[in-house]
């Protein structure tokens, strides 16, 4: 692997990259909305239902940043930071949007919350796969069913 790249870096923005699915999002959220100002006869419960539903929603709204750098991985965003050494991780699962970094050698129910997600962008799944398979070294490729 003499030719491996020593970093990768992508943006990632699933509101852009899905704009069917964000415009039926944005029809639901506005009817929700619409629906609970009606519901509730006040624009205070409707703003505060609004942020606390944009707020559960904010990995679709922001742009995140991946940065696989020779020693570590940064996602950034808005108000966002994650940094971890590849030491950390010692499995992955690749699906069809992206590679789930896991802390466990086994599968554990447990990955999902300690795990780190990471959407491939404009990357193609190989160019992330073989980059995170090179810094990932004892763990076997495995690949969830899709």
């Amino acid at each position: 692997m003499a030719d491996a790249p020593t970093t990768l870096s992508w943006t990632v923005h699933p509101i852009v990259e899905n704009w069917r699915k964000s415009l039926l999002l944005g029809l639901f959220l506005a009817l929700l909305l619409f629906g609970i100002y009606f519901g509730f006869q006040s624009i205070y419960v409707a703003l505060i239902s609004g942020i606390v539903l944009l707020g559960s929603l904010y990995k679709y709204f922001l742009p995140f940043h991946h940065r696989c750098e020779a020693d570590r991985l940064i996602i950034t965003s808005c108000c966002y930071r994650l940094e971890r050494s590849w030491e950390t991780f010692r499995s992955f699962y690749v699906d069809a949007n992206g590679v789930l970094l896991s802390p466990f050698a086994r599968p554990t129910r447990l990955e999902n919350f300690r795990g780190v997600y990471v959407r491939f962008g404009k990357h193609t799944p190989e160019e992330v796969v073989d980059f995170i398979t090179s810094k990932i070294e004892n763990s076997p490729r495995q690949s969830a069913v899709s």
